[in-house]
């Protein structure tokens, strides 16, 4: 058994990386900040990428289909309580605070408790973008290549850049006084 297959049992076993009931209230509330627009079009190429993939009738297709899955759900989580946060960044930089802070904490500590979930989820597609990458490798497609480093690209931006600027938006509303 190769090292990525271990992995993804592993994480599989130490996570449930499928859509579960939330443990907090619903994402949605009047006045939630958007997403910014860079980083939906990001997941929009992305998914389109992995879904053009997909539709190879071989074993690249079959595991292309599996990471569009996952892929879909976690990008999903990320839009609904992760990155509406950064949407305030301007706002933000102005000295403006919004009017549901309370609400924007919440989806903060939402993250924050669900932090550990999103980084195993990372390390599950990274494995299964491997195996993809593999499987490709073998099935002559060298297309899944450039997949691949987006992917990672897009994952490393995320873990180093704007998880913790997510986490430092809600250290600042907690300190500042509600308008």
């Amino acid at each position: 058994m190769n090292h990525s297959r271990l992995l993804f049992l592993l994480l599989l076993l130490l996570t449930d990386c499928k859509p579960k009931e939330p443990s907090y209230p619903p994402t949605l509330f009047e006045g939630k900040p958007e997403v910014p627009s860079s980083i939906l079009r990001e997941h929009e190429y992305l998914l389109h990428k992995i879904d053009e993939i997909a539709r190879l009738q071989d074993s690249t297709g079959i595991k292309a289909k599996e990471l569009s899955g996952l892929m879909k759900n976690h990008f999903q989580e990320e839009e609904d309580f992760v990155f509406p946060p950064l949407g305030l960044l301007p706002s933000l930089s102005e000295g403006t605070l919004p009017a549901q802070t309370p609400d924007i904490i919440m989806l903060i500590e939402r993250f924050e408790s669900e932090s550990a979930h999103m980084s195993a989820e990372h390390q599950l597609i990274k494995a299964l973008m491997d195996e993809l990458l593999r499987l490709a490798t073998k099935e002559a497609h060298p297309e899944v290549r450039v997949l691949a480093e987006a992917l990672h690209k897009h994952a490393a931006i995320e873990e180093e850049v704007l998880f913790p600027t997510v986490v430092l938006i809600g250290a600042y509303l907690s300190t500042v006084d509600s308008p």
